[in-house]
């Protein structure tokens, strides 16, 4: 009993070496740029990816801004930042209500606003499908 007790063991330490294996080694929690992230994390209220000005690469470092008033004004509902995949996300509940004004800032500065108001989180599901992918400069 004690070996077959022993060789269970063995093999479960073996499977939590091996079988931990992530597709983003580094950025475990980030995957799946440009997809709509709340597809399957029912867990997020907004989420999203952003790119460079040619829409061709992942941009880390933006500041997603979420306010109650168009270009920036009212109060900040959220501040997000990308990741290395260039993604963003927050499961803080937010109120969208009759909806709320989203910003990106990249490294230049330069803030690019979005002109009309969102009543969801599932900012993937329009850009990169029906409206042009989220960008930052």
């Amino acid at each position: 009993m004690k070996k077959h007790i022993a060789l269970v063991m063995t093999a479960l330490a073996l499977c939590l070496v091996f079988s931990c294996e992530h597709e983003d080694e580094g950025d475990e929690t980030s995957h799946n740029t440009g997809q709509n992230c709340l597809g399957c994390h029912s867990e997020f209220k907004l989420a999203g990816s952003v790119y460079n000005t040619a829409l061709t690469t992942p941009l880390s470092g933006v500041l997603i801004k979420v306010t109650s008033e168009p270009d920036g004004a009212g109060t900040v509902l959220a501040t997000l930042t990308s990741d290395s995949k260039g993604n963003f996300h927050t499961s803080d509940n937010l109120n969208f209500g009759t909806g709320v004004y989203v910003s990106a800032e990249g490294a230049s500065g330069t803030v690019t606003f979005m002109e009309e108001a969102i009543t969801s989180g599932a900012c993937n599901a329009c850009h990169g499908s029906s409206a042009s992918k989220l960008w930052a400069e």
